[in-house]
């Protein structure tokens, strides 16, 4: 009986001592589809346009952990480029926001870009959570070269292949 009622306490008093788990941010971005996938601590899933590598830049494909944050990261590599609200996964590459057009599109130089208002949202949860990342597909920038009409939502021009949706930038 006191081996019994010993297992008690000690089962209670390591659970008035032990943090509730927090939930991970779950990331997937679809560089086909080049849309991203959050699901918050809440359950809740965002889908969010994204810029992933053009070619020659590719976008690593894989499984990742959140290596570092930056709010307010400039690139070393790409003239003091910013890079607002920085995850970054693998090496020199992050999901960070941009203000430059091209979201929708395989445009940058290997990083994942998406809207700095999305950013900042995802980065938030991500300080205060952890992420999981996974970064699937692969994209050829010639199925994606659309013109300036295009880009804004309008119909899209003779580069444009027929299986390829245009959106508007976010």
């Amino acid at each position: 009986m006191t081996k019994i009622l010993f297992r008690i306490a000690v089962i209670f008093l390591l659970g008035q001592f032990a943090s509730p788990a927090k939930a991970k941010i779950l990331i997937y971005v679809d560089i086909n589809s080049q849309r991203m996938k959050v699901t918050n601590n809440n359950g809740q899933t965002f889908i969010w346009t994204v810029s992933s590598g053009r070619d020659g830049f590719e976008t690593p494909t894989g499984s990742f952990n959140v290596q570092r944050l930056d709010a307010n990261h400039f690139s070393d590599e790409y003239d003091q480029a910013p890079m607002p609200y920085s995850i970054f996964f693998r090496e020199g590459f992050a999901i960070h926001g941009t203000n430059l057009g091209g979201l929708g599109r395989p445009v940058s130089h290997g990083c994942v870009r998406l809207s700095i208002s999305n950013a900042r949202l995802l980065y938030s949860w991500v300080e205060q959570y952890g992420a999981s990342i996974d970064i699937s597909g692969t994209a050829s920038a010639d199925a994606y070269l659309v013109n300036d009409t295009a880009a804004k939502g309008r119909p899209a021009g003779r580069w444009t292949h027929p299986w390829v949706t245009v959106f508007p930038p976010d």
